[in-house]
């Protein structure tokens, strides 16, 4: 990574490095500080969409949390803080789109002066970056603590939580740290001309973004051995797996940002570098808001029905059609065997049209056991026959059918 080190220069050799290109171009390449090559479409569209898809996903959590379950956690607390800081993360390369300059653009098509401006966004995008990352990971730790182990706080996967939700802000609050103290004076972070130290950040780059990785893949694999561990058929766990798999695409996010972190930090154009690793970092940011918010999505679309089902549904339940129904079943019941037949498949028919159903009576308010996973349980249902109860019933079915004959002679 390039140093840009201007505070040797005297005044008017600094005049002339600051109107010159910030870095020397290839053999043949001619600077084009006016309308330099770049790729400000692709990014523009890569990140509306990603501030959509986690805006949308936030939305959805807060209406069901504080609106219709009014049910709030700590967690739901640091993720509405953590989006503004991801905002900002995004807004640092809206300025660079819709500003002067442009984003994935050469550093020799900056000059010299420019510089200053784009260091000082590259460090709060990181700043803004680790704020919003530490908040997003705590608040996804502290749900997996919810769901999967708030009544059993002796579990490895407890304890392997809370250690990961006590290192993870700890390390991210490090990281902020480093980057303030990285030069003296503090201005030197970005502008270049100032007489001043700074440490090699290259190696804490590296690291954190290292250690960021690891983290993304401990939160993706701690509740999948706990689902596969329930009581479940295969096909719920599969389901419930793919929700909490959504950190698949954080992961790869998490890889692709370690990538272009390193390729920044080898280059010395750096300008073009870091536009990949400010669209990586929106990206992973983005994975996390999905992965805390969708495995309360589904109660969004829970009680809902389309139109032509409510259609449907008030159709089958009028007057005329329970009739009918009705009228059905007794035709059905005057012919049918009332005792057991040779098919073990065969069962009574038992008209339940006064019976009350249940589901009216869920609570408005759901309670904690409602939300989360308490417990599973297997129910295996066996059926067993008294040969002399079949034959005394067979018996009976005969004799009330031949009664019944002779009725009708």
């Amino acid at each position: 990574m390039s140093d840009l080190d201007f505070s040797h220069l005297s005044p008017a050799e600094l005049e002339v490095a600051l109107d010159e290109p910030a870095l020397k171009p290839p053999d043949g390449v001619t600077p084009n500080f006016e309308h330099p090559v770049n790729e400000n479409t692709v990014s523009l569209v890569s990140i509306f969409l990603c501030l959509v898809v986690g805006s949308i996903f936030l939305g959805c959590r807060i209406y069901i949390r504080f609106f219709k379950m009014r049910q709030q956690y700590i967690g739901d607390y640091l993720m509405i803080l953590a989006y503004p800081f991801w905002v900002m993360t995004a807004v640092g390369s809206l300025r660079r789109i819709f500003g002067a300059t442009g984003i994935f653009i050469h550093q020799w098509d900056f000059r010299g002066r420019d510089i200053a401006e784009y260091l000082k966004v590259i460090f709060m995008g990181m700043c803004f970056w680790a704020a919003s990352t530490a908040m997003m990971k705590s608040a996804i730790l502290l749900e997996w603590i919810h769901i999967f182990s708030a009544a059993n706080t002796r579990t490895i996967f407890h304890r392997s939580c809370k250690i990961l939700l006590i290192f993870t802000p700890l390390f991210y609050a490090s990281l902020i740290i480093a980057l303030n103290l990285s030069c003296t004076p503090y201005r030197r972070i970005w502008d270049k001309t100032l007489t001043g130290t700074c440490i090699d950040i290259k190696a804490i780059h590296i690291a954190a973004t290292a250690t960021n990785v690891i983290l993304d893949i401990a939160i993706l694999i701690l509740p999948q051995r706990i689902i596969w561990k329930l009581k479940m058929s295969k096909a719920k766990k599969f389901g419930l797996s793919a929700v909490f798999a959504i950190g698949i695409f954080a992961c790869i996010a998490a890889v692709g940002l370690f990538a272009a972190i390193i390729n920044w930090v080898e280059s010395n154009d750096l300008t073009y570098h870091y536009s990949a690793v400010a669209l990586w970092a929106i990206a992973e940011s983005t994975c996390g808001t999905m992965i805390f918010c969708a495995p309360v999505i589904p109660k969004l679309f829970r009680g809902l029905k389309l139109k032509w089902a409510s259609t449907v549904s008030s159709w089958a339940s009028s007057p005329i059609f329970h009739w009918v129904r009705r009228s059905a079943r007794k035709s059905e019941d005057i012919w049918a065997p009332t005792g057991l037949g040779s098919d073990p498949r065969q069962y009574r028919h038992i008209d339940e049209s006064n019976s009350t159903d249940l589901g009216k009576f869920e609570a408005a308010r759901p309670t904690d056991q409602q939300y989360g996973i308490v417990c599973t349980t297997d129910i295996l249902v066996t059926e067993s026959r008294d040969a002399d109860f079949v034959t005394d019933q067979r018996g009976k079915q005969s004799s009330w059918l031949s009664s019944v004959q002779e009725n009708r002679v």
